[in-house]
């Protein structure tokens, strides 16, 4: 499991951040809505600048603008927008020899999809086939859906390029708004095979109050203490998401000094390190049990 912070595009905190950086090679950079609405994205310039800060990164993921830059509404306005975005990511990744990813939110159901979208993905992807390049789309809370968008978007187009990013906290919010206990509805949600073969990464952060959607402060925020990350941490895990990218999602008073962020970091490595080497002693037992069968 890689553990990578997250900045914005103005990189905010970066130096507070920067020894997680350093350590797992990654991280995530999020845009903001300073060239208008749906307007196109300067990736490239953030890019080189943070190479140029941290040259050891061998892994960034590009978080578009939060507020209405889904993937269907770019399409529907102009494919040209993210076409040339992911040929500017394909440029990057064999320029610098990296990993990038562009993440996308939507906010449509996957019959939707099916009618509206899907061969304009596909060709979005035969941008970035057998490129370095992932085109990553994201759960949201803020719609209905009988099952989780992403994975069924992800599964019908079955392309090595289209991933998923795993938001726990909007899980949350989606369980809070039906009134339903978060692990009777992880049970309607997540599918483990789906989780394993399309997840490449997860938004880790805590859901306050059993809100997340009501009171803007209940949203994405630290893990209050060891327990309730390593419970959130254990059900994650149960669906198949100990391998992948964990990226501290992490809403705070204060971004300069991301003080909420960095105890999310201190906290989600060590119970990871715990759970490594446990692990790691439950294998040489087997291991040790078969042999002697």
């Amino acid at each position: 499991m890689n553990i990578y912070p997250k900045t914005s595009v103005n990189f905010e905190g970066l130096d507070k951040l920067i020894v997680y950086v350093e350590k797992y090679k990654g991280i995530e950079l999020q845009f903001f809505d300073e060239n208008g609405i749906m307007e196109q994205i300067d990736i490239k310039t953030p890019v080189e600048k943070l190479l140029k800060r941290v040259p050891c990164i061998k892994e960034i993921t590009i978080h578009p603008p939060l507020c209405n830059y889904d993937i269907e509404s770019i399409m529907l306005k102009d494919i040209s927008i993210i076409e040339n975005q992911l040929k500017t990511c394909v440029i990057l990744a064999r320029k610098y020899d990296i990993k990038i990813n562009l993440l996308y939110h939507t906010q449509i159901d996957f019959i939707k999809h099916k009618a509206l979208t899907i061969d304009k993905i596909k060709s979005l992807l035969k941008i970035i086939e057998g490129e370095n390049v992932l085109l990553i789309l994201e759960n949201l809370f803020m719609f209905d859906e009988k099952e989780c968008t992403v994975f069924k978007l992800a599964e019908y187009i079955n392309h090595p390029n289209l991933k998923v990013c795993f938001d726990i906290c909007h899980m949350y919010c989606k369980a809070n708004i039906y009134k339903t206990d978060i692990e009777s509805f992880a049970k309607k949600y997540l599918n483990l095979d789906l989780c394993r073969n399309y997840i490449h990464q997860v938004h880790f952060s805590y859901t306050v109050d059993n809100d997340g959607y009501i009171v803007r402060k209940t949203h994405g925020r630290v893990h209050d203490n060891v327990e309730e990350l390593k419970y959130d941490l254990g059900l994650l895990a149960k669906y198949g998401m100990d391998r992948c990218n964990y990226i501290t999602e992490v809403s705070e008073d204060d971004y300069d000094l991301r003080v909420d962020q960095l105890k999310e970091l201190d906290m989600l490595e060590k119970v990871c390190n715990q759970w490594g080497i446990l692990w790691k002693e439950i294998l040489k037992f087997t291991k040790r049990y078969l042999k002697d069968m």
